[in-house]
């Protein structure tokens, strides 16, 4: 699979999702991102790539997902396995926002090694 690449000249759709867990189901959030990315969301169209983010007190989870376009986003959301993984993670978060996105700049050390 691609890893994201944050690129602020790319004309792509960001959709950050943040979820709001209990300690005690913040790895199973993950397993289930984990799970339907690798799974279904990779094989589809315009998919670019994902990144998951816990938070280091156990009660967030931040879904990073890049699309070709809104279009294929919503092409994945309608999807029966989308709404299956939708439900499942929505019974295991207390809140759930996404938000899409598109990225206006990139900052970094320009001593970096890429």
């Amino acid at each position: 699979m691609a890893r994201t690449t944050i690129d602020d000249t790319a004309d792509i759709c960001t959709l950050i999702n943040t979820f709001d867990v209990e300690a005690s189901t913040q790895a199973a959030v993950i397993d289930s991102l984990r799970r339907f990315t690798t799974e279904h969301a990779c094989r589809l169209p315009g998919f670019i790539g994902a990144s998951v983010h816990a938070s280091l007190d156990g009660r967030h989870v931040v879904n990073y997902v890049q699309w070709a376009s809104r279009e294929h986003l919503t092409a994945m959301l309608e999807s029966a396995p989308a709404k299956a993984h939708l439900a499942e993670v929505g019974r295991l978060a207390t809140a759930v926002r996404p938000i899409l996105y598109r990225v206006v700049f990139v900052g970094a050390d320009p001593h970096a090694r890429s």
